[in-house]
């Protein structure tokens, strides 16, 4: 923590409780638990109430504005003399309530992150200068400056760091942090958001799951425990499926086949790694076999269980279809006919976007970056392919506006 007391101001109620964009796609999974004494004294009941306050709208921008998935675990502890935040994903609050403010939860979460904490960080500080390609393109973006670059010492970095309370001026502070702690974490541990989609068995055409007791089953439905982020981890087709705080995992890093795969948090081992095999596309569908990365067998849909499993090219127990987020909830009305369609389909080989409003309905599409910066403005109806080919990779938002659908989702470029 680099704050210091003359240089800090106390923050009011109102402007800690900031407004978000509600536009922004929100990506990321960041959550946290405050300690409480099973019996607080006044002193600590004001102190959980203020760091509950910094902490809800904090994580509500990390969860807006990045796509990184941390489980915090935060504390009430007066003998700290501002706040602190470590890798493991401890912060501490000391009992100077002019610390307890959105700016300092920030700054925390970015320590509990990696920044400033970790050799990933500080092999990139070089002369000064934080040197990852994607927090300098970000930044260059974020201020319209092509020569900005990111300075940083081995704890911290700036603009945008939000060492000092100073350093806030408005809202856009807050936002252009977490953007470029987004991009400052896939520089240091080359992990990077894919895709927001469901992964449904082409032979029983049921979705991955995750239970309310942290099980992974098949479901009937594309319902929000179906939601799985593919995060790549650097290597190529390489990704941990994300569901909520868990990710897919192997109990006991098994190699046997016929193994149930679960739910367990994040560790970094290789049985919480899927290599996905791409299957080419067609008529905008994505289909792929799933294999794991220490044991070399294939997820397989078993009834209503996903096991591992030796290879199988020909069995459909083993394809699974790519659906992209949005894409599942959309209804079409096509000649008095009202039906499911996938309205928006992105094949990232060939860079194509499909938009398919229906054959009698006009619709509006858009395409912004994530600044909101519109990048596309047109009128559709029926099939209509898009190129994609000439937009600098990246993640990038769809919107189709029309009178009987409303679909917006994201996309990646790369």
């Amino acid at each position: 923590m680099k704050f210091t007391s003359m240089s800090f101001i106390l923050f009011s109620v109102s402007m800690l409780l900031l407004p978000l964009d509600s536009t922004a796609q929100q990506t990321g999974h960041v959550t946290y638990t405050l300690s409480r004494a099973s019996n607080p004294t006044a002193d600590q009941q004001d102190a959980y109430d203020r760091i509950t306050t910094v902490m809800d709208a904090a994580v509500k921008y990390y969860n807006t504005y990045t796509s990184i998935t941390k489980t915090l675990s935060v504390s009430y502890v007066p003998s700290v003399g501002t706040a602190d935040g470590s890798f493991s994903g401890s912060i501490r609050f000391g009992e100077n309530r002019s610390y307890m403010a959105v700016l300092t939860a920030l700054h925390e979460i970015a320590h509990t992150v990696g920044v400033g904490t970790t050799n990933e960080y500080r092999n990139l500080i070089v002369d000064g200068i934080f040197t990852g390609t994607k927090a300098t393109a970000m930044l260059r973006e974020l201020t319209g400056d092509p020569n900005a670059e990111l300075h940083g010492d081995q704890q911290h970095f700036w603009p945008y760091g939000l060492n000092y309370a100073s350093e806030y001026e408005s809202d856009d502070d807050y936002v252009y942090h977490c953007k470029i702690v987004n991009a400052m974490y896939q520089d240091m541990f080359k992990e990077e958001l894919y895709l927001s989609c469901y992964l449904r068995s082409v032979s029983a055409g049921t979705y991955m799951t995750a239970t309310d007791d942290n099980r992974l089953v098949l479901g009937s439905q594309a319902t929000p425990a179906a939601l799985v982020k593919m995060i790549e981890l650097g290597d190529e087709n390489t990704f941990r499926l994300e569901f909520g705080d868990r990710v897919l995992d192997i109990p006991d890093e098994s190699r046997n086949a016929g193994v149930a795969a679960g739910l367990w948090t994040w560790n970094g081992g290789a049985h919480q790694q899927t290599v996905f095999e791409f299957a080419p596309a067609s008529d905008g569908n994505r289909t792929a076999r799933i294999k794991m990365s220490h044991s070399n067998l294939y997820l397989e849909a078993q009834g209503n269980t996903i096991v591992q499993n030796n290879a199988s090219t020909s069995s459909s127990t083993q394809q699974w279809e790519i659906v992209e987020e949005g894409s599942t909830v959309a209804s079409v009305e096509t000649h008095g006919v009202r039906e499911s369609r996938r309205i928006i389909a992105y094949s990232s080989s060939d860079a194509r976007l499909t938009v398919s409003p229906g054959v009698r309905n006009r619709a509006m599409v858009q395409i912004t970056n994530v600044r909101g910066r519109e990048l596309l403005h047109r009128f559709v109806q029926g099939t209509t392919v898009l190129q994609t080919s000439r937009l600098t990779p990246g993640m990038y938002i769809i919107s189709v506006l029309g009178e009987s659908c409303r679909v917006r989702e994201s996309f990646v470029v790369r």
